[in-house]
């Protein structure tokens, strides 16, 4: 039988055996010990993935041979290292990536570094990300005017009447619901260490006709006030953060002018910009 111990290869020395009780302290302690190798290095390269759409180490749960290699491994070493610094605090990083120049990239595509680095590796510009399901559904309520803001409480299933943040939401192992199912919610049986990520013609459809999407079409619209003018750019505001161009300013009041506000704004709902972070 063998002795319990953490493995070998996470610490220095000789593996030292547990003695005390289970000997679950003892695992956790060395799990977190700063001279372990392995465990703050995989939780930066966590953070640094949901930031930037991708880890400095592409295989977030496997840093051994079989997995990919750093594409800057100073930059992990770096980082964490200053996790340990910071008492492992997650706040501490999360402020340091989002403070440093690499994360505040424009999106601009250059010819001479896409000829160089095709796949962004070395990060010389943005990546376009579009929104998990639980950001789309939060985003949808929140343009409206729907979004509950209240925190805590039980969890309630993510229907038409619940318009708490999904974080809230409560998630059937048997039966998903069927919005986060059809933007790429990972099995809840299954441990997932980064979400696939699908573009198929089903969620366009929902984008569409759903009558969740219709209803928050038609809050938004409600939001809007003043001249057809103004009513265009506050939309944009709400939006995408930006004021519209004299063409998009132009097109968006001839619309509506044969339309109506509540297709108006399910229009700009259904846009790439809405959807996909910059």
């Amino acid at each position: 039988m063998a002795p319990r111990q953490l493995p070998s290869i996470l610490q220095e020395g000789a593996p030292k055996h547990f003695t005390n009780g289970s000997g679950r302290l003892e695992l956790a302690e060395g799990i977190a010990d700063p001279a372990n190798p392995l465990t703050a290095r995989v939780m930066v390269n966590r953070v640094w993935l949901h930031h930037f759409g991708r880890g400095i180490v592409e295989t977030p749960s496997n840093f051994g041979n079989m997995g990919s290699r750093p594409s800057n491994q100073e930059l992990l070493d770096y980082l964490a290292a200053r996790l340990v610094e910071n008492g492992w605090s997650v706040k501490s990083i999360h402020r340091e990536i989002m403070l440093s120049a690499a994360y505040r990239r424009s999106s601009e595509d250059i010819a001479a570094n896409q000829a160089v680095d095709p796949d962004n590796r070395l990060l010389w510009r943005s990546n376009w990300q579009r929104m998990d399901a639980e950001t789309l559904r939060d985003s949808l309520l929140y343009v409206a005017g729907n979004l509950d803001l209240q925190t805590g409480g039980p969890p309630a299933p993510l229907n038409d009447k619940n318009r708490r943040r999904a974080v809230y939401g409560f998630v059937s192992r048997r039966k998903l619901d069927p919005m986060l199912a059809l933007f790429d919610f990972p099995n809840p049986n299954n441990t997932s260490e980064q979400r696939v990520v699908t573009n198929v013609p089903l969620q366009r459809l929902f984008m569409m006709n759903s009558g969740f999407v219709e209803q928050q079409a038609a809050g938004l619209a409600k939001r809007l006030s003043g001249d057809d003018g103004q009513r265009v750019g506050q939309a944009y505001r709400l939006l995408y953060g930006r004021q519209p161009s004299a063409e998009e300013l132009q097109l968006g009041v001839a619309f509506v002018r044969k339309s109506n506000w509540n297709e108006y704004t399910r229009v700009l709902l259904n846009s790439n910009e809405f959807e996909w972070v910059n």
